[in-house]
């Protein structure tokens, strides 16, 4: 009862520290929406400002209460028409990049729990970005179970990855836990949420974040379960699956 009467004072104080003069309907208050003029592009906004190293339970509830679901619905390789229904919500503060993931899939599995083990092998989600816009970016990929890979690179090159005290550094819960399993073969939902301090993307300096245009991409894989599959927010037109394609990503603008 005392957590759940503190986070929701946080959160009160939080939302009254961000309104106008003027009332807002509640409707109006939801963020990160794709553009209706360009499918791939969208605004990223704050929340949680001013506090640092914000709970993750607090900035899973604020993600909810805040920040519209980006559903990825790109299923672009035929061989591969399995469609897991997948959502994000993104959003930062000074101090941190937020993601949240909400899967429901006919089959999960973690067997990798090292810093910058084949996560993708698992259920996954990832979310690459290009702090400049061009070929040169980060890919952070996440299994079921809060395992973390983080690797920067341009296209074609060998991956440079993020040491372990940087990937020990991301906060992440997931609601599966943090133990390895074989695949389970039923319908499951499953959540990760996730706080990326800015400094964890080691070859940028990129604070402060507010005003500035960047490009990425956010995908859900499982290259080895029973049936495997690649879904991702852009359209990806490649004739086999490939998440490398910087070319392909969307419009990130941090307002």
């Amino acid at each position: 009862m005392k957590k759940c009467v503190g986070l929701c004072v946080l959160l009160l104080l939080n939302w009254l520290n961000q309104q106008p003069v003027s009332a807002v309907s509640p409707a109006k208050n939801l963020i990160c929406s794709s553009s209706e003029t360009n499918k791939y592009n969208m605004k990223v906004h704050q929340i949680l400002q001013g506090i640092q190293q914000a709970p993750l339970d607090l900035i899973s509830e604020t993600l909810d209460m805040e920040v519209e679901s980006l559903k990825l619905e790109n299923v672009n390789w035929e061989d591969f028409p399995y469609h897991p229904e997948v959502s994000v919500q993104i959003a930062y503060n000074d101090d941190e990049l937020f993601l949240q993931y909400k899967v429901d899939e006919q089959s999960v599995k973690a067997a990798v729990s090292q810093n910058n083990g084949r996560v993708w092998t698992d259920s996954c989600v990832e979310f690459f970005f290009s702090p400049d816009g061009n070929d040169v970016y980060y890919n952070l990929e996440i299994n079921c179970i809060g395992s973390v890979l983080l690797g920067y690179r341009k296209k074609g090159d060998p991956t440079e990855h993020a040491s372990d005290e940087l990937i020990n550094s991301i906060r992440r819960v997931s609601s599966l836990g943090t133990e390895t399993f074989a695949e389970i073969k039923k319908q499951t939902q499953w959540q990760v949420t996730v706080a990326i301090p800015w400094e964890a993307f080691f070859k940028h300096q990129l604070q402060p974040v507010e005003g500035k245009k960047m490009r990425g991409n956010f995908y859900k894989c499982g290259d080895e379960l029973s049936v495997p599959h690649f879904v991702s927010w852009t359209k990806i037109k490649t004739e086999k699956p490939a998440f490398h394609m910087p070319e392909y990503f969307g419009g990130l603008e941090f307002e």
